[in-house]
């Protein structure tokens, strides 16, 4: 196989896949996933050992993934923003079932159906609507292809050894953005080959259920996932990239607005302005303890966000009250410009 490829952010992700050893991909054809599901079927049809499944809905491609991963199959599904509800629905039976699942969210501007282009809104209903019914799934935020394929195997990686689902965030502009792709630089290795179904006795029939009407019982079903989540926790810290050391300006970004928000630490940098950017490429878990010790030596913050404040509400129990915070908001599915974060950024230095 090719070590490097010319690939869009959807596109990685497929090849990601299936080199992570994916076998099934459930989805419905919508804009900012139709990308990963075409060039799924074109590497299905020179037979690299996966099969793609058009759903009539997008329900019904999660529920079609349940089935598929009950029976042993390592699975990829994808949805968009507007069939968010639906996908914490289908992750809440995985949760309960402890099954491993991959499930891509191309992000657009909403609410309802609002606009095809990026925005950031959703990552508020998706870190925080896993955990209904005590539930939890691993939220990871590439920002190009190179990130967008490594975010897969991890996702792949922990779905497979902790049994639970993986969210994969990613925006429309990350979506369709192009670069080539070094994928000799992830191993594709350390994912689990063998899956049995949990429940009942070892040689008895194996029976799955997340029904359970009995009190006891489901007080025992959640003190397992507790303790998993809580085993979870100690092994994986969170991942972040972080550019730029020692100074005292601190820019702070995700998907697509990263990729911006480091082009303007560049420039800005140009004009002898020293900055650094920390990029958290999972919110779930949240690396707290890179993000903390980035703002050892930091007197001014910018957090970059597409959305209403949603990134500053996630950051805020981890930034102290005393350290002087700036939010850059872009909204209705605009990606901020480069001149306007750099000229944003010298006139809050200037006035503060």
């Amino acid at each position: 196989m090719d070590k490097k490829r010319l690939l869009k952010g959807a596109e990685a992700i497929g090849e990601a896949a299936l080199r992570s050893g994916c076998t099934r991909f459930y989805g419905y054809p919508v804009p900012n996933q139709s990308d990963l599901m075409e060039y799924l079927i074109r590497e299905e049809n020179e037979g690299r050992g996966l099969s793609v499944f058009q759903s009539e809905d997008p329900l019904s491609g999660l529920f079609m993934a349940y089935g598929a991963t009950l029976a042993g199959a390592r699975v990829l599904t994808a949805v968009n923003s507007i069939d968010i509800p639906d996908a914490l629905r289908a992750l809440s039976y995985f949760n309960a079932a402890e099954l491993p699942l991959v499930c891509v969210v191309f992000t657009q501007s909403g609410p309802g159906s609002g606009n095809i282009y990026p925005e950031q809104s959703d990552t508020l209903a998706l870190l925080y609507g896993a955990r209904a019914g005590d539930g939890f799934a691993p939220l990871l935020t590439p920002s190009t292809p190179t990130t967008c394929a490594a975010a897969t195997y991890e996702a792949f990686r922990m779905a497979e050894t902790y049994r639970l689902p993986v969210i994969l965030l990613v925006d429309a502009a990350c979506a369709q953005l192009e670069e080539t792709v070094d994928l000799s630089a992830i191993s594709f290795r350390d994912i689990p080959k063998k899956r049995e179904i949990i429940g009942g006795q070892q040689g008895q029939k194996r029976v799955s259920t997340t029904l359970h009407l009995d009190i006891d019982t489901m007080a025992e079903k959640k003190e397992l996932l507790q303790n998993k989540k809580a085993l979870f926790l100690e092994k994986e810290t969170g991942t972040c990239l972080v550019e730029g050391e020692g100074a005292e300006i601190l820019l702070v970004a995700y998907g697509i607005s990263a990729v911006q928000a480091k082009r303007a630490a560049d420039a800005l940098v140009a004009d002898q302005i020293p900055c650094a950017l920390f990029q958290p490429t999972s919110l779930y878990p949240f690396p707290e303890k890179a993000f903390t010790e980035s703002l050892e030596s930091v007197k001014h913050l910018y957090v970059i966000d597409m959305s209403d404040g949603q990134l500053k509400s996630i950051l805020a129990p981890y930034v102290p009250e005393s350290l002087l915070t700036h939010h850059f908001e872009s909204l209705g599915g605009s990606v901020p410009r480069v001149e306007d974060l750099r000229r944003w950024i010298r006139q809050t230095l200037k006035s503060s």
